[in-house]
């Protein structure tokens, strides 16, 4: 995997390639190889975002997950 200060590098000089490096050919590629076309500027805006959002998801599911086993009972209650 690329380190983030590659990719953000990446980014600056070519967004399609960066969104490409991220999300492989999909459609998050295209939309971003369209708006590069049409403007440079909303080709890096899209890539950033598409960089912010891997990092959120690569944070949540990283995190662990806490379950409860009260079964119902309130805290301080007298188990029967």
């Amino acid at each position: 995997m690329i380190g983030t200060c590659c990719l953000i590098f990446i980014i600056i000089l070519l967004p399609p390639l960066g969104v490409f490096l991220m999300k492989g050919c999909g459609a998050d590629f295209w939309i971003n190889l369209c708006l590069t076309i049409l403007g440079y500027l909303p080709g890096h805006i899209h890539a950033f975002y598409v960089l912010v959002k891997q990092r959120e998801e690569h944070q949540l599911r990283n995190q662990p997950v806490y379950v409860t086993t009260n079964q119902g009972q309130a805290y301080g209650a007298v188990p029967q």
